[in-house]
């Protein structure tokens, strides 16, 4: 069995290497590693590039920060991740998700909780507008800032 993991891992990393050549970009091994912390975390999460130096230097990845923000421009770039606006021009990133529905963001101001939902009527009022005034809709991104329910809940009790 770990011998058939290991030709999935390595076709997987042929795979990328491809996208990285047909982009004319080599598949460092310190973009590898950015890369591989978003799949192993999976959809729904979001991390800073902060975060990312922080984990992969917690795994034993020796990994400079600087290094770490030019591989998530350039994963965005090639269309790897996704980088989202949070607060005060804070940026997170995501892997991007492949299932063809675009999603959307709602964002804690107080706790920075981020819950990710698809809304066909968004989705759809967006390529309306783009349709009335004839523009090519490339992608429908929309993030939400408010209060969680927790942190209103504590607003309420503590006012």
């Amino acid at each position: 069995m770990p011998q058939q993991r290991n030709r999935v891992d390595q076709s997987s990393q042929g795979r990328l290497r491809d996208v990285f050549n047909s982009t004319g970009h080599r598949l460092t091994a310190q973009r590898e590693c950015v890369l591989q912390l978003f799949q192993e975390l999976g959809d729904g999460h979001h991390l800073t590039a902060e975060e990312v130096h922080d984990r992969l230097r917690k795994a034993g990845q020796s990994v400079a920060l600087a290094t770490v923000y030019r591989s998530l421009k350039l994963l965005v770039e090639i269309g790897l991740l996704e980088e989202v606006e949070w607060r005060e021009g804070m940026r997170r990133y995501e892997l991007r998700h492949n299932h063809g529905v675009e999603h959307h963001h709602l964002i804690c101001m107080r706790c920075g909780v981020t819950e990710e939902f698809v809304s066909e009527v968004l989705n759809g009022a967006a390529a309306d507008v783009a349709r009335h005034r004839r523009f090519k809709l490339v992608e429908v991104r929309l993030t939400l800032h408010g209060l969680c329910r927790s942190c209103r809940e504590r607003s309420d009790q503590s006012g």
